[in-house]
């Protein structure tokens, strides 16, 4: 999900005991420890300033990678909690009277209460990446493997506003009662976490749903594959990808359509593999991208002026969504001698469309059944 989503996520996941025995200082914290494990986009760059050698998928292989591992999730939250208990108690001792301590004030939390609450809130990221097809490292360092429920999109209108909901619920009532809320925001921190994720069980019950839907497209072919990815929005609208012995088939799939499934299908029949495809199979590059994509690929051949290009389709991303053409295609070139000269991924968007007409036409798409 978007880093603003994990964000908010952390600080509801303060809302379901620990803000209510912290202070509101644990909203805070955990927003930041929810989004901690993204800062993993920025190792990619760095290793690329101090010179290490690096390729141009990198970036791929970085990002939820070991900071979205669950056994590395408490390593990552025990120097934050550390740090925030250090300050506390430095603050504390500044402001309390010199001479005697008042035998009113309340004692300060626990450090086992503070390393929860940032744990809970940075455990929570990966599992969340997890719902979506992108595909998150969660066992790394024992595997290297990616693994995506393929349940929730990447940023979701639904989801996000229903943790904003939460917070902004939970901050109403504290005005309204001027701090006297514990048992009242504790019912609402966890009705909207709850909430939260039924909705994420609801999207992998609808991608079953879709799977199961397009299956029959196939006819009497064996299927390879078939699979659904949420599109982008929300977890109403689908693209269902099948594969068969001979051909791909692409279908969009909105929960609330009408139309028969053929009428939003596209059909590509690839073409047979040859020396150049066979090649560009053994390079790094295109293995890394195998590894990333969950070998969800599709190669084409094309020539060109110089040489020539074998395209890899990550079919779980393509727009439109019926469309056989992926979003992120990864470009292999061979020069006119057959030697290899580069890979590159490349976002492709449809011919003179600029990107706000693309997110434009997104948009109503998710809102046209």
């Amino acid at each position: 999900m978007d880093t603003f989503t994990h964000a908010f996520l952390g600080a509801a996941t303060a809302q379901l005991g620990f803000r209510q025995r912290i202070g509101r200082a644990a909203a805070w914290v955990a927003a930041a420890a929810g989004a901690m494990p993204d800062l993993d986009v920025f190792i990619a760059p760095i290793m690329t300033l101090t010179g290490a050698e690096t390729n141009g998928l990198s970036h791929l292989q970085m990002h939820r990678g070991i900071t979205h591992s669950l056994f590395l999730s408490p390593l990552l939250a025990l120097p934050v909690a550390a740090g925030w208990w250090w300050l506390r108690r430095a603050l504390r001792r500044r402001e309390m009277p010199q001479a005697v301590h008042k035998t009113s004030d309340k004692p300060p939390p626990h450090f086992l209460w503070l390393f929860c609450c940032v744990w809970l809130a940075v455990l929570v990221h990966p599992l969340l990446d997890l719902t979506t097809s992108y595909g998150t490292q969660i066992l790394a360092p024992l595997t290297d493997r990616r693994f995506a429920l393929d349940c929730m999109p990447i940023v979701d209108i639904f989801y996000t506003p229903t943790l904003i909901l939460t917070l902004l619920a939970c901050w109403i009532v504290r005005l309204a009662k001027h701090g006297v809320a514990r048992r009242t925001t504790l019912i609402i921190g966890w009705a909207g976490f709850l909430l939260s994720c039924m909705y994420i069980a609801a999207g992998r019950v609808i991608h079953d749903r879709v799977v199961d839907s397009v299956i029959p497209l196939a006819g009497q072919e064996k299927v390879v594959t078939a699979d659904a990815y949420p599109a982008i929005g929300s977890i109403f609208l689908w693209r269902a990808v099948v594969q068969t012995d001979s051909r791909w088939i692409v279908v969009r799939r909105h929960l609330f359509s009408d139309r028969p499934i053929d009428q939003e299908a596209e059909t590509i029949t690839p073409k047979a593999n040859n020396e150049w495809i066979d090649r560009a199979w053994r390079l790094p590059e295109v293995k890394t991208y195998v590894w990333f994509t969950g070998d969800r690929l599709r190669p084409h051949y094309h020539k060109s002026n110089a040489g020539c290009v074998v395209e890899f389709h990550d079919m779980r991303y393509g727009f439109p969504l019926q469309s056989a053409e992926s979003y992120w295609p990864l470009n292999v070139v061979f020069d006119a001698d057959g030697n290899f000269v580069s890979a590159s991924r490349a976002e492709r968007f449809r011919a003179g469309s600029p990107r706000f007409a693309v997110a434009g036409e997104a948009w109503q798409d998710l809102w046209n059944p």
